[in-house]
């Protein structure tokens, strides 16, 4: 049983010395900015080990049946989820590299994590390692927790609902046995998040009561699993390595804020042109019509379909524009040293960390289309150059969320109010 930890926040830097019984069916907050700092699920492992394994069979097979079917004039194609990588990497240039995006969301991603929580669920239960070194499974776990973010199969899941129901206006589409299996996957895959836990799987792979923090240590915080560790000073520098899982750690991220700006930058001049330029031309009988992003929104609302109209709109349109705002507001308060909403910026950090990812609706939805109608004269649907700008946005944006660092605002409001 963990009795007693030494806690840190990601987000604010906090740290926490918790003694006495930890809660084993809920969860800590930090005092300072409300993060969750430690949650144990009450459920039984053997329960995640079932729904792992269910998971990895459910998603073997949805790689390998159709996601959507489609019939025009008598002619069938299907797609996988593959397809639309696969499809975009045809065409070359611009449009090859948001094929090595689609493939590295929806296909080496999900690959990765399912391969990975099936190497951190069964190692529970086993003997503890008597070595300070890292463990390959503890390094695969760091990685798999990073990388989860990056596993888009719930946001490639609702592009096809998309897909369906623009595609239903040019020919005859059906819903394959690949497209129920990843949505049963998806749903099962939040389960999983939900009943595991990250601090339940390091606990497994090492437990973290046995590293003691020696008194009057220099003491830095592990963002891989929210703890404290010692910190050490070499070449002039405090950095360390947390012993079970190998992170490097330091207490500030080195230049955050000038990388953070730069890719901010970077994302807002893609912005522009990713909304004007055609995303996708649909060509019918040797006619073209190209769409932009906005374009595809009013589609959706003109076929009556409101729901899906918001949620593009909302995903593809608003949450980048939030986004860069948002950094934009960061660094800025940062600069001037700014104490004012120092929580109410916490909670926005948070929040964009988790919502930039669905920003890749409309990058799927090209994806899938472009696999999809492929029928020569008569109907045929070609990516845009906007495509390679709107993913391009999503990605700068998501790097320059993940090279912030949120520590930075709470040091800039510290030296405001001495």
């Amino acid at each position: 049983m963990i009795d007693e930890l030494h806690l840190a926040c990601r987000d604010c830097g906090a740290m926490y010395h918790v003694c006495g019984s930890l809660p084993r069916d809920g969860g800590l907050r930090c005092q300072r900015c409300g993060a969750v700092l430690w949650r144990m699920p009450a459920s039984r492992i053997a329960v995640s080990r079932a729904l792992v394994a269910a998971a990895a069979i459910l998603l073997s097979a949805a790689n390998i049946f159709p996601v959507l079917d489609i019939t025009v004039f008598g002619v069938h194609r299907s797609a996988l989820i593959a397809s639309g990588a696969l499809t975009l990497f045809s065409y070359g240039g611009a449009i090859a590299a948001v094929g090595a995006l689609v493939a590295l969301f929806a296909v080496l991603a999900p690959a990765f994590d399912i391969i990975a929580l099936l190497m951190a669920v069964f190692r529970v239960g086993t003997s503890a390692r008597r070595t300070c070194q890292p463990s390959a499974p503890a390094r695969i776990w760091r990685a798999a927790v990073w990388l989860r973010q990056w596993s888009m199969l719930d946001v490639f899941l609702l592009a096809a609902i998309v897909a369906y129901s623009r595609l239903a206006q040019l020919a005859e589409i059906k819903i394959g046995i690949g497209g129920c299996l990843l949505a049963v996957y998806v749903i099962l895959r939040a389960i999983i998040s939900q009943l595991t836990g990250r601090e339940r799987v390091w606990a497994a792979i090492d437990h973290p009561a046995k590293y003691r923090l020696p008194v009057g240590a220099s003491r830095v915080p592990c963002l891989a699993r929210d703890l404290v560790v010692v910190a050490s000073t070499e070449g002039g520098e405090n950095h360390s390595h947390d012993p079970p899982c190998g992170a490097r750690v330091m207490p500030r991220r080195p230049g955050s804020f000038a990388t953070t700006a730069a890719f901010s930058l970077a994302g807002l001049l893609l912005y522009v042109p990713a909304n004007l330029l055609p995303v996708l031309s649909i060509t019918r009988f040797g006619f073209s019509t190209p769409y932009t992003i906005i374009g595809g929104v009013r589609d959706l609302a003109a076929a009556g379909l409101w729901p899906l109209a918001a949620i593009v709109f909302v995903a593809s349109i608003a949450v980048p524009a939030l986004k860069l705002a948002s950094l934009a507001w960061f660094l800025a308060a940062i600069r001037l040293r700014s104490a004012r909403l120092l929580r109410q910026r916490m909670v926005l950090y948070r929040f964009l960390k988790h919502i930039g990812r669905w920003s890749n609706i409309d990058v799927f939805v090209v994806a899938i289309a472009a696999a999809l109608v492929q029928f020569g004269f008569i109907t045929r649907v070609e990516p845009g150059t906007g495509i390679a700008g709107f993913a391009g946005v999503v990605l700068l944006t998501m790097i320059a969320t993940e090279t912030f660092d949120p520590h930075l605002m709470r040091d800039a409001a510290a030296v405001h109010s001495r």
